[in-house]
Protein backbone atom coordinates (compact mmCIF):
# COMPACT_ATOMS: atom_id res chain seq x y z
CA UNK A 1 0.00 0.00 0.00
CA UNK A 2 2.82 2.33 1.20
CA UNK A 3 4.43 1.92 -2.36
CA UNK A 4 0.85 2.53 -4.26
CA UNK A 5 0.72 5.20 -2.30
CA UNK A 6 4.31 7.01 -4.27
CA UNK A 7 3.61 6.08 -7.47
CA UNK A 8 1.23 8.61 -9.62
CA UNK A 9 -1.12 8.37 -12.36
CA UNK A 10 -2.03 10.26 -14.66
CA UNK A 11 -6.00 12.55 -14.79
CA UNK A 12 -7.73 10.25 -17.12
CA UNK A 13 -9.52 12.50 -19.72
CA UNK A 14 -12.69 10.69 -19.26
CA UNK A 15 -12.75 12.23 -15.78
CA UNK A 16 -12.37 15.51 -17.15
CA UNK A 17 -14.38 15.91 -20.31
CA UNK A 18 -18.26 15.86 -19.47
CA UNK A 19 -18.99 14.75 -23.21
CA UNK A 20 -16.50 11.77 -23.38
CA UNK A 21 -17.87 11.15 -27.02
CA UNK A 22 -16.10 14.04 -28.05
CA UNK A 23 -12.36 13.36 -29.07
CA UNK A 24 -9.78 15.59 -26.77
CA UNK A 25 -7.14 16.87 -28.16
CA UNK A 26 -4.28 14.75 -28.22
CA UNK A 27 -1.84 15.42 -25.69
CA UNK A 28 2.04 14.66 -26.91
CA UNK A 29 3.82 15.91 -23.48
CA UNK A 30 2.23 13.34 -20.64
CA UNK A 31 4.97 14.09 -18.50
CA UNK A 32 3.92 17.48 -18.31
CA UNK A 33 -0.25 16.59 -17.91
CA UNK A 34 -2.15 16.36 -14.19
CA UNK A 35 -1.20 13.38 -12.03
CA UNK A 36 -2.27 12.57 -8.86
CA UNK A 37 -0.90 9.77 -6.28
CA UNK A 38 -2.20 6.26 -6.80
CA UNK A 39 -4.43 5.09 -3.73
CA UNK A 40 -5.84 8.02 -2.33
CA UNK A 41 -8.67 6.10 -2.54
CA UNK A 42 -10.29 3.26 -2.90
CA UNK A 43 -12.42 2.50 -6.41
CA UNK A 44 -16.08 2.04 -4.01
CA UNK A 45 -14.55 5.22 -2.11
CA UNK A 46 -14.19 6.89 -5.43
CA UNK A 47 -17.98 5.57 -7.13
CA UNK A 48 -19.73 6.44 -3.92
CA UNK A 49 -17.87 10.25 -3.92
CA UNK A 50 -18.84 10.56 -7.95
CA UNK A 51 -22.31 10.00 -6.93
CA UNK A 52 -24.71 12.30 -8.97
CA UNK A 53 -27.72 14.29 -7.83
CA UNK A 54 -30.01 16.95 -8.90
CA UNK A 55 -31.45 17.66 -5.65
CA UNK A 56 -28.25 19.71 -4.19
CA UNK A 57 -27.78 21.69 -7.80
CA UNK A 58 -31.06 22.88 -7.80
CA UNK A 59 -31.16 23.99 -4.51
CA UNK A 60 -27.72 25.86 -5.12
CA UNK A 61 -28.98 27.49 -8.11
CA UNK A 62 -32.44 28.27 -6.78
CA UNK A 63 -31.08 29.83 -3.27
CA UNK A 64 -27.54 31.42 -5.36
CA UNK A 65 -30.47 32.89 -8.13
CA UNK A 66 -33.20 34.13 -5.26
CA UNK A 67 -30.10 36.10 -3.45
CA UNK A 68 -29.37 37.76 -7.00
CA UNK A 69 -33.31 39.01 -7.27
CA UNK A 70 -33.42 40.17 -3.80
CA UNK A 71 -30.42 41.88 -4.20
CA UNK A 72 -30.96 43.36 -7.46
CA UNK A 73 -34.48 44.48 -6.35
CA UNK A 74 -32.85 46.09 -3.11
CA UNK A 75 -30.36 47.79 -5.41
CA UNK A 76 -33.14 49.47 -7.76
CA UNK A 77 -35.07 50.52 -4.07
CA UNK A 78 -32.03 52.09 -2.54
CA UNK A 79 -30.81 53.93 -5.60
CA UNK A 80 -29.76 57.47 -4.07
CA UNK A 81 -29.99 56.38 -0.56
CA UNK A 82 -27.18 56.08 2.17
CA UNK A 83 -27.92 52.36 2.01
CA UNK A 84 -27.79 52.02 -1.79
CA UNK A 85 -23.83 51.45 -1.58
CA UNK A 86 -23.71 49.03 1.25
CA UNK A 87 -26.17 46.85 -0.69
CA UNK A 88 -24.33 47.05 -4.04
CA UNK A 89 -21.14 46.06 -2.70
CA UNK A 90 -22.91 43.01 -1.02
CA UNK A 91 -25.09 42.32 -4.06
CA UNK A 92 -21.92 42.21 -6.77
CA UNK A 93 -19.83 40.14 -4.00
CA UNK A 94 -23.04 37.72 -4.70
CA UNK A 95 -23.23 38.15 -8.11
CA UNK A 96 -19.29 37.83 -8.50
CA UNK A 97 -20.12 34.40 -7.25
CA UNK A 98 -21.58 32.88 -10.58
CA UNK A 99 -18.60 31.56 -11.46
CA UNK A 100 -19.55 28.67 -9.35
CA UNK A 101 -22.54 27.57 -11.14
CA UNK A 102 -20.34 28.22 -14.32
CA UNK A 103 -17.53 26.17 -13.08
CA UNK A 104 -19.90 23.20 -11.80
CA UNK A 105 -21.46 22.88 -15.16
CA UNK A 106 -18.40 22.62 -17.40
CA UNK A 107 -17.34 19.98 -15.69
CA UNK A 108 -21.14 18.60 -16.12
CA UNK A 109 -20.89 17.76 -12.50
CA UNK A 110 -23.70 19.97 -11.11
CA UNK A 111 -26.49 17.82 -11.46
CA UNK A 112 -27.07 14.15 -12.71
CA UNK A 113 -29.48 14.85 -15.56
CA UNK A 114 -27.59 16.34 -18.61
CA UNK A 115 -29.81 19.06 -19.78
CA UNK A 116 -30.14 20.56 -16.78
CA UNK A 117 -25.90 20.87 -16.76
CA UNK A 118 -26.26 22.45 -20.00
CA UNK A 119 -29.30 24.43 -19.56
CA UNK A 120 -27.95 26.40 -15.85
CA UNK A 121 -24.63 26.49 -17.76
CA UNK A 122 -25.86 28.68 -20.56
CA UNK A 123 -27.81 30.91 -17.70
CA UNK A 124 -24.77 31.31 -15.52
CA UNK A 125 -22.94 32.08 -18.99
CA UNK A 126 -24.99 34.69 -20.44
CA UNK A 127 -25.38 36.29 -16.78
CA UNK A 128 -21.43 36.22 -16.13
CA UNK A 129 -21.09 37.29 -19.94
CA UNK A 130 -18.61 34.28 -20.88
CA UNK A 131 -18.76 31.97 -23.79
CA UNK A 132 -20.07 28.69 -21.95
CA UNK A 133 -18.37 25.92 -24.39
CA UNK A 134 -15.63 27.87 -25.04
CA UNK A 135 -15.17 28.17 -20.71
CA UNK A 136 -15.38 24.61 -20.40
CA UNK A 137 -12.82 23.14 -22.68
CA UNK A 138 -10.29 26.26 -21.62
CA UNK A 139 -10.81 25.49 -18.30
CA UNK A 140 -10.62 21.47 -18.97
CA UNK A 141 -6.93 22.79 -20.41
CA UNK A 142 -6.04 24.20 -17.07
CA UNK A 143 -7.44 20.77 -15.60
CA UNK A 144 -4.81 18.54 -17.28
CA UNK A 145 -2.10 20.75 -17.16
CA UNK A 146 -2.34 22.62 -13.63
CA UNK A 147 0.69 25.00 -12.75
CA UNK A 148 2.77 23.98 -15.70
CA UNK A 149 3.72 27.08 -17.61
CA UNK A 150 3.23 27.14 -21.25
CA UNK A 151 0.83 24.58 -21.06
CA UNK A 152 -2.08 25.71 -18.07
CA UNK A 153 -4.05 28.26 -19.92
CA UNK A 154 -5.26 29.57 -16.22
CA UNK A 155 -1.60 29.84 -15.13
CA UNK A 156 -1.92 32.54 -11.97
CA UNK A 157 0.52 34.78 -12.01
CA UNK A 158 3.49 32.15 -13.25
CA UNK A 159 6.82 32.78 -11.32
CA UNK A 160 9.00 35.16 -10.92
CA UNK A 161 5.96 37.00 -9.77
CA UNK A 162 5.41 40.99 -8.48
CA UNK A 163 3.16 42.52 -6.35
CA UNK A 164 2.21 44.35 -9.35
CA UNK A 165 1.17 41.94 -10.73
CA UNK A 166 -0.70 40.58 -8.27
CA UNK A 167 -2.56 44.40 -8.17
CA UNK A 168 -3.47 43.75 -11.88
CA UNK A 169 -4.42 40.59 -11.87
CA UNK A 170 -6.97 41.03 -9.18
CA UNK A 171 -8.47 44.07 -10.59
CA UNK A 172 -9.73 42.25 -13.66
CA UNK A 173 -9.76 44.52 -16.42
CA UNK A 174 -7.44 41.51 -18.18
CA UNK A 175 -10.62 39.35 -17.55
CA UNK A 176 -13.04 41.82 -19.52
CA UNK A 177 -10.94 42.13 -22.68
CA UNK A 178 -10.21 38.73 -22.96
CA UNK A 179 -13.45 37.41 -22.77
CA UNK A 180 -15.22 39.75 -24.81
CA UNK A 181 -12.41 39.57 -27.80
CA UNK A 182 -12.91 35.98 -27.52
CA UNK A 183 -16.31 36.34 -27.87
CA UNK A 184 -15.85 39.25 -30.69
CA UNK A 185 -13.23 36.91 -32.58
CA UNK A 186 -15.01 33.37 -32.36
CA UNK A 187 -18.35 35.26 -33.57
CA UNK A 188 -16.34 36.66 -36.87
CA UNK A 189 -14.83 32.92 -37.53
CA UNK A 190 -11.39 33.83 -36.05
CA UNK A 191 -9.85 31.10 -32.95
CA UNK A 192 -7.11 31.81 -30.69
CA UNK A 193 -4.16 29.73 -31.82
CA UNK A 194 -3.71 28.39 -28.02
CA UNK A 195 -7.36 27.18 -28.43
CA UNK A 196 -6.12 24.17 -30.82
CA UNK A 197 -4.39 22.93 -27.73
CA UNK A 198 -7.40 22.28 -25.63
CA UNK A 199 -10.34 22.43 -27.66
CA UNK A 200 -11.49 19.11 -29.45
CA UNK A 201 -11.30 19.96 -33.53
CA UNK A 202 -15.09 19.09 -33.74
CA UNK A 203 -16.34 21.24 -30.94
CA UNK A 204 -14.58 24.59 -32.70
CA UNK A 205 -17.43 25.31 -34.85
CA UNK A 206 -19.47 25.40 -31.90
CA UNK A 207 -17.62 28.21 -30.23
CA UNK A 208 -18.41 29.99 -33.58
CA UNK A 209 -21.88 29.19 -32.97
CA UNK A 210 -22.01 29.89 -29.74
CA UNK A 211 -20.45 33.66 -29.66
CA UNK A 212 -23.01 34.45 -32.68
CA UNK A 213 -26.00 33.14 -30.15
CA UNK A 214 -24.10 35.69 -27.16
CA UNK A 215 -23.94 38.48 -29.15
CA UNK A 216 -27.50 38.08 -30.98
CA UNK A 217 -29.09 38.04 -27.36
CA UNK A 218 -26.98 40.87 -25.48
CA UNK A 219 -27.51 43.29 -28.38
CA UNK A 220 -31.26 41.93 -28.19
CA UNK A 221 -31.45 42.73 -24.44
CA UNK A 222 -29.77 46.28 -25.26
CA UNK A 223 -32.24 47.19 -27.61
CA UNK A 224 -35.28 46.05 -25.38
CA UNK A 225 -33.77 48.07 -22.38
CA UNK A 226 -33.57 51.26 -24.08
CA UNK A 227 -37.00 50.97 -26.41
CA UNK A 228 -38.66 49.65 -22.84
CA UNK A 229 -36.71 52.01 -20.76
CA UNK A 230 -35.15 49.89 -18.06
CA UNK A 231 -31.71 50.56 -19.77
CA UNK A 232 -30.27 52.57 -16.20
CA UNK A 233 -31.89 49.99 -14.09
CA UNK A 234 -30.07 46.87 -16.01
CA UNK A 235 -27.07 48.61 -15.98
CA UNK A 236 -27.04 49.10 -12.01
CA UNK A 237 -28.45 45.73 -10.94
CA UNK A 238 -26.65 44.06 -13.15
CA UNK A 239 -23.31 45.36 -15.94
CA UNK A 240 -22.21 47.29 -12.97
CA UNK A 241 -22.15 45.06 -9.74
CA UNK A 242 -21.22 42.22 -12.29
CA UNK A 243 -18.11 44.07 -13.02
CA UNK A 244 -17.41 45.44 -9.44
CA UNK A 245 -17.46 42.23 -8.46
CA UNK A 246 -15.18 40.36 -10.50
CA UNK A 247 -12.13 40.93 -8.74
CA UNK A 248 -13.72 38.99 -5.82
CA UNK A 249 -13.35 35.80 -7.77
CA UNK A 250 -9.72 37.04 -9.32
CA UNK A 251 -8.37 36.77 -5.61
CA UNK A 252 -10.08 33.59 -5.18
CA UNK A 253 -7.98 32.28 -7.61
CA UNK A 254 -4.79 33.41 -6.60
CA UNK A 255 -5.68 31.62 -3.46
CA UNK A 256 -6.21 28.50 -5.20
CA UNK A 257 -2.53 27.92 -6.66
CA UNK A 258 -0.13 31.31 -6.18
CA UNK A 259 2.77 30.21 -4.15
CA UNK A 260 2.05 26.28 -5.00
CA UNK A 261 4.05 24.41 -7.06
CA UNK A 262 4.43 25.09 -10.58
CA UNK A 263 4.77 21.34 -11.20
CA UNK A 264 2.01 18.56 -12.54
CA UNK A 265 1.91 17.33 -8.84
CA UNK A 266 -1.65 17.89 -7.54
CA UNK A 267 -0.70 17.26 -4.14
CA UNK A 268 1.36 20.34 -4.45
CA UNK A 269 -0.11 22.56 -6.75
CA UNK A 270 -3.28 23.45 -5.78
CA UNK A 271 -4.40 24.92 -2.28
CA UNK A 272 -7.54 23.85 -0.67
CA UNK A 273 -8.75 26.84 1.29
CA UNK A 274 -10.54 26.52 4.96
CA UNK A 275 -13.15 29.38 4.99
CA UNK A 276 -16.87 29.85 6.86
CA UNK A 277 -19.95 28.27 5.82
CA UNK A 278 -21.68 30.82 3.74
CA UNK A 279 -18.68 31.55 1.48
CA UNK A 280 -18.49 27.82 1.00
CA UNK A 281 -21.82 27.80 0.23
CA UNK A 282 -21.78 30.58 -2.38
CA UNK A 283 -18.43 29.08 -3.94
CA UNK A 284 -20.71 25.87 -4.48
CA UNK A 285 -18.00 24.15 -2.04
CA UNK A 286 -14.85 25.54 -4.20
CA UNK A 287 -12.85 26.28 -1.53
CA UNK A 288 -12.01 22.54 -1.16
CA UNK A 289 -10.08 23.31 -4.49
CA UNK A 290 -7.46 20.39 -4.23
CA UNK A 291 -10.15 17.61 -3.40
CA UNK A 292 -11.53 19.03 -6.61
CA UNK A 293 -8.15 18.89 -8.96
CA UNK A 294 -7.03 15.48 -7.69
CA UNK A 295 -11.22 13.85 -8.32
CA UNK A 296 -12.24 16.45 -10.55
CA UNK A 297 -15.30 13.91 -11.03
CA UNK A 298 -16.78 14.01 -7.92
CA UNK A 299 -19.70 17.09 -7.81
CA UNK A 300 -18.99 19.77 -5.49
CA UNK A 301 -22.14 18.88 -2.63
CA UNK A 302 -19.55 16.00 -1.99
CA UNK A 303 -16.32 18.01 -1.86
CA UNK A 304 -16.87 18.64 2.08
CA UNK A 305 -16.93 14.63 2.42
CA UNK A 306 -13.80 14.19 0.44
CA UNK A 307 -12.04 16.21 2.24
CA UNK A 308 -12.62 15.04 5.53
CA UNK A 309 -11.16 11.82 3.75
CA UNK A 310 -8.01 13.11 2.16
CA UNK A 311 -7.54 16.65 3.15
CA UNK A 312 -4.66 15.46 5.99
CA UNK A 313 -2.60 14.91 2.37
CA UNK A 314 -3.08 18.05 0.26
CA UNK A 315 -1.97 21.82 0.60
CA UNK A 316 -4.37 23.66 3.03
CA UNK A 317 -4.72 27.09 4.17
CA UNK A 318 -6.29 26.96 7.38
CA UNK A 319 -6.94 30.15 8.75
CA UNK A 320 -8.92 31.72 5.90
CA UNK A 321 -9.14 33.67 2.54
CA UNK A 322 -7.86 36.98 4.21
CA UNK A 323 -5.02 35.18 6.16
CA UNK A 324 -3.75 33.46 2.89
CA UNK A 325 -3.90 36.53 0.84
CA UNK A 326 -1.61 38.41 3.12
CA UNK A 327 0.91 35.40 3.40
CA UNK A 328 0.74 36.28 -0.36
CA UNK A 329 1.22 39.59 -0.44
CA UNK A 330 4.08 39.68 2.00
CA UNK A 331 5.88 36.94 0.02
CA UNK A 332 5.32 39.00 -3.34
CA UNK A 333 6.04 42.24 -1.98
CA UNK A 334 9.10 40.85 -0.44
CA UNK A 335 9.72 39.10 -3.83
CA UNK A 336 9.39 42.27 -6.02
CA UNK A 337 11.84 42.73 -8.46
CA UNK A 338 13.88 39.03 -7.97
CA UNK A 339 12.52 35.54 -8.41
CA UNK A 340 9.57 35.80 -5.64
CA UNK A 341 9.02 33.02 -3.10
CA UNK A 342 5.80 32.85 -3.98
CA UNK A 343 6.63 30.47 -6.96
CA UNK A 344 9.75 29.20 -4.78
CA UNK A 345 8.72 28.00 -1.74
CA UNK A 346 5.33 27.22 -0.79
CA UNK A 347 5.78 26.38 2.68
CA UNK A 348 5.46 29.44 4.04
CA UNK A 349 2.32 30.62 2.83
CA UNK A 350 0.16 27.46 3.94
Amino acid sequence: MARRLVDEQLIDDTELDPHPDVAAPQRKDSAAVSRRPAGLLSAGDVALFSRRTNTAGALYFVCHYMLIGVGAWLVARTFGSAAFWPVFATHAFIISFLFSPLHECAHGAAFRARWLNESVLWITAFVYIVPPYYFRYFHLGHHRYTQVPGKDPSLVLPEPATFAQYVWYCAGLWFWWRNLSWMVKHAAGLSHPMSSSYVPESRRGAMVVEARTLCLLYASVALASVYFGFAFELFICWLAPRFVGEPVQRILRVAEHVGCDESPNLLKNTRTTCTNWLISALAWQMPYHAEHHLFPNVPFHALPALHQAIGHQVTVEPHGYLSGQRRIIKALWVGTGRRSSVGQTPGPLL
